[in-house]
């Protein structure tokens, strides 16, 4: 099976975490399906904006001399080539990852033209269930299948000390300061609260400029992650520090109920209060949040490298065998 994988998320020598998972699912499904074979076409968009025009005749053009059996499609904005009416028509999948569907991160252009390139797409993945229903109003064959967590590298410390034990609290934001709809503005009032408020000891890491081994690291040595987002798909950040067995709170953002429901020193807060997430952190403190751990629960969602690959290869099977019209 031989497919083409459009995306314009994807790791470079000097962006080695820029889109790592799709790389991870990639190489997953490679791994359990040996009869795979992928071709990347990775759009530079952050550096080049003309990549996107240029890649609509450059991804024509491969399909045209090559034999693809379909076509894999990562985030919305990757799909302009559909426009292209000068093909070979293979199936085209597309998984759509936040941003390019929901309109809460600003992207409104963005928004738009994956709204258009859904209608000219066969199948649609997305990540949760607002994307799933967003993305049906488009295209008429639409399944979840969020992100996958690689168990191997995300593993908790055999000892993690309790944080209700602990008297300095290490608190992990989840992204880069300057990404504006991580919302950092409210992790900081919140960390503020909890400082004067409630006279919690507690530091910052920023999750900024580290290998994937350094992330781990993190979550393992840390002591709960705090995400303030305004708006997610499936966070990877929160299914690897669940692997790791790291408490988390968040607002209530992309998947996230169906992620950390009945997982123990978790939760989720509907609302944009750093009073009521402060609120969540000292239940998690004073140890009232039971439930199983992140961990298990990451491996009862069937969100481990391999169930996924096993989704995405079922998936492309299907088409291919025209059992999806």
């Amino acid at each position: 099976m031989k497919i083409l994988l459009v995306t314009n998320m994807y790791p470079t020598s000097d962006r080695p975490n820029y889109g790592i998972f799709v790389k991870e699912q990639v190489e997953a499904v490679k791994t359990c399906f040996p009869d795979v074979e992928y071709d990347i076409y990775y759009i530079e968009g952050q550096s080049d904006r003309m990549s996107y025009p240029k890649s609509i005749f450059e991804i024509s053009r491969l399909i045209n001399r090559n034999d693809y059996d379909l076509v894999h499609v990562h985030y919305g904005l990757s799909g302009l080539f559909l426009l292209y009416p000068f093909r070979k028509k293979l199936p085209v999948i597309m998984t759509l990852h936040g941003g390019d569907i929901q309109i809460e991160q600003g992207k409104i252009i963005q928004v738009f033209i994956t709204k258009q390139l859904l209608k000219l797409a066969d199948v649609a993945i997305a990540l949760n269930d607002r994307m799933v229903t967003i993305a049906k109003r488009y295209c008429k064959n639409v399944v979840k299948i969020p992100c996958s967590v690689n168990m191997s590298l995300f593993t908790p410390f055999e000892h993690r000390i309790l944080i209700h034990a602990k008297k300095k609290l290490v608190i992990v934001f989840p992204s880069s300061h300057d990404r504006v709809v991580k919302n950092y503005s409210l992790f900081v009032k919140t960390i503020d609260e909890l400082k004067e408020k409630y006279k919690i000891d507690c530091r910052e890491i920023e999750l900024k400029n580290m290998t994937r081994q350094q992330v781990a690291d993190t979550y393992r040595s840390a002591d709960i992650m705090l995400m303030t987002s305004f708006s997610e798909g499936s966070p990877q950040v929160v299914k690897e520090a669940m692997a790791c067995d790291l408490p988390i709170i968040s607002t209530k953002v992309g998947d996230i109920d169906f992620l950390l429901d009945g997982v123990a020193d978790s939760g989720w807060v509907d609302s944009f209060s750093s009073n009521l997430l402060c609120e969540k952190i000292i239940d998690v403190i004073d140890g009232k949040v039971p439930g199983v751990n992140g961990r298990k629960k990451i491996i009862d969602l069937g969100l481990d490298d391999e169930s996924i690959a096993g989704k995405i290869y079922h998936l492309y099977k299907m088409k291919l065998e025209k059992t999806i019209s």
